[in-house]
């Protein structure tokens, strides 16, 4: 399969805006539960799935894992299925979505991609967590019940109002 350079440049652009986004902080936001931290981490994966497929979403995912081991690999003992899987998952959903529904509605694509890949991201994590047996469903509760419904709406919601921009912009270029 061939990749084209405009897959390799926005893997290289939507990584280096993920990799912005954790060493800054900016893609996590405290919360007083065993997570710490609320994110939108996983927006830039599923931009880059929509906009670039599963392979372009599926190798930001894993620039996503990436910076995920790099902070926050001890809170999952290093346990590199839970911390890559989801990730990469991410983009590759992300990205299938975006284009079985994008030829009907762009908006509602949009929306479903963020919507999946968030679903994606934390059901991954935390179902990994309880497979893995690192925490007590007691102790995730508090990510399911306050984490995620916030995680969802912004991510549905940011992805609406980029993706149909950006992915115009994109289908003009080519």
């Amino acid at each position: 399969m061939k990749i084209s350079t405009k897959q390799i440049t926005l893997v290289g652009i939507l990584s280096a805006i993920t990799g912005v986004m954790a060493a800054t902080g900016l893609g996590f936001f405290s919360v007083p539960n065993i997570s710490g931290a609320m994110t939108i981490m996983h927006l830039p994966t599923i931009i880059a799935g929509a906009l670039g497929g599963p392979i372009v979403g599926g190798f930001t995912g894993l620039i996503f894992g990436a910076s995920s081991f790099y902070y926050f690999g001890g809170t999952v003992g290093y346990n590199i299925i839970i911390i890559f899987l989801p990730r990469i998952l991410v983009g590759i959903l992300s990205a299938l979505t975006f284009k079985l529904l994008a030829k009907k509605n762009i908006y509602f694509a949009a929306g479903f991609a963020g919507f999946i890949g968030t679903i994606t991201n934390t059901v991954g994590v935390i179902g990994l967590i309880l497979v893995f047996k690192l925490y007590p469903l007691s102790a995730l509760l508090p990510i399911l019940a306050i984490n995620f419904p916030i995680e969802l709406i912004v991510g549905t919601l940011i992805s609406v109002a980029i993706l149909p921009v950006l992915y115009r912009v994109i289908k003009k270029e080519a």
